[in-house]
């Protein structure tokens, strides 16, 4: 008699969203188009020069509907990149965020890794808004007006970047 093998219980997931699924069905799709059409593959060698060739194609030469006929190699290389904290580039670098106000007045915001929170201020919570950060700054847009309602400046040091735009709040020994 054979010993029992433990039952195999993977850890519960959530479900992807179906779009997700469908993108890559999409992929499987285009992807056996293309082998369909070329002389079946005999050996794994052919086989991976195949795929090779369609990985280049797909990727530096098929234009992209959703990215104005550019190449999807196009389209990354132009997007700005993720860089460690303190990273210089020739360029600058922006970083476009849409949220909303907290209840608390605050938005978290993360950054090289680290969560931060910029005060906006209690009076602009549940507003909507656009985030535009770069090297140095965040500014918090009001979506609806347009209205720059805060300006934060980044300090990698600490995890509160008040707002710029307000004279300190109402604690002992601030401004009014």
């Amino acid at each position: 008699m054979r010993p029992r093998r433990a039952e195999h219980r993977p850890e519960e997931r959530h479900p992807e969203p179906p779009q997700t699924q469908g993108k890559i069905e999409r992929f499987h799709q285009t992807l056996k188009r293309w082998l369909t059409a070329r002389p079946r593959a005999r050996t794994i060698t052919e086989l991976q020069t195949q795929l090779d060739a369609f990985r280049l194609h797909y990727n530096t030469q098929r234009p992209h509907r959703a990215r104005g006929g550019n190449t999807p190699m196009a389209a990354y290389t132009a997007s700005p990149k993720a860089a460690p904290a303190g990273a210089r580039t020739d360029h600058g670098h922006y970083r476009v965020r849409y949220d909303h106000v907290g209840s608390n007045g605050k938005i978290s915001f993360r950054r090289a890794g680290r969560m931060h929170h910029l005060g906006i201020g209690a009076h602009h919570h549940g507003k909507r808004c656009i985030l535009i950060a770069d090297d140095h700054t965040i500014t918090v847009v009001h979506l609806d007006t347009g209205e720059i309602i805060a300006t934060n400046t980044i300090d990698p040091a600490k995890t509160y970047w008040r707002n710029q735009e307000r004279e300190p709040g109402r604690w002992p020994g601030s401004r009014s």
